[in-house]
């Protein structure tokens, strides 16, 4: 997608949400571009919000560029209450796999099984309550990845994802998931080796 398509996706749009995420492997010298980026976004069209993880790395470099124009519209979506509370901005709101309903959580694992079907073992445990703790901590992440995407009543699912992918292994991990849901459910995916080329 070009910046020209994005801007009409958006400019076309009530209130659009993009995603905003990547990988935990960001170095030092490329933060200030994702920053950036998520700063100019957030100037350029003030009806927009924007949506991460709150991982650190490439979530954290996104939600800072957003934070620097307007931290309302920065919305959080997290494994758990509490998660690095300390890395949010106080007026982001937050959303946690835990506030959303059983019916919600059920849609969530079967988007998750959709798209990453090597996740079943971990989906599938997240509710059962003799889950151990150690792969109940593992089903919050990569369900939270899903519903950032899958979104909820009151959080609607994004109009694109904007991504800083691990280079050499582009799907990898949890956000090589979040690009296949994105996919799965029509939502474009940009990476950096397009965003990069981009000028505006």
């Amino acid at each position: 997608m070009t910046y020209t398509e994005l801007s009409a996706l958006l400019s076309g749009a009530d209130a659009p949400v993009v995603l905003l995420e990547g990988t935990r492997e960001l170095s030092v010298h490329k933060a200030p571009f994702l920053t950036a980026l998520a700063s100019h976004l957030a100037r350029t069209f003030p009806h927009t919000r924007f949506r991460t993880g709150n991982a650190k790395g490439s979530d954290a470099a996104f939600a800072a560029g957003v934070a620097i124009v307007d931290a309302t519209r920065l919305e959080f979506v997290i494994p758990y209450a509490g998660h690095r509370r300390r890395e949010r901005p106080a007026n982001s709101p937050a959303t946690a796999m835990g506030d959303i309903s059983p019916a919600r959580v059920q849609e969530v694992v079967d988007a998750t099984l959709a798209a990453s079907p090597q996740y079943e073992r971990v989906a599938v445990n997240y509710g059962k309550p003799k889950t151990h703790p150690r792969q109940r901590a593992a089903a919050q992440l990569i369900l939270r990845d899903t519903l950032k995407v899958t979104g909820t009543d009151t959080m609607p699912p994004p109009v694109a994802g904007i991504f800083y992918v691990h280079a050499a292994d582009p799907d990898r991990g949890g956000t090589g998931h979040t690009m296949r849901v994105c996919r799965a459910r029509g939502v474009p995916v940009i990476n950096q080796f397009q965003w990069l080329e981009w000028t505006f």
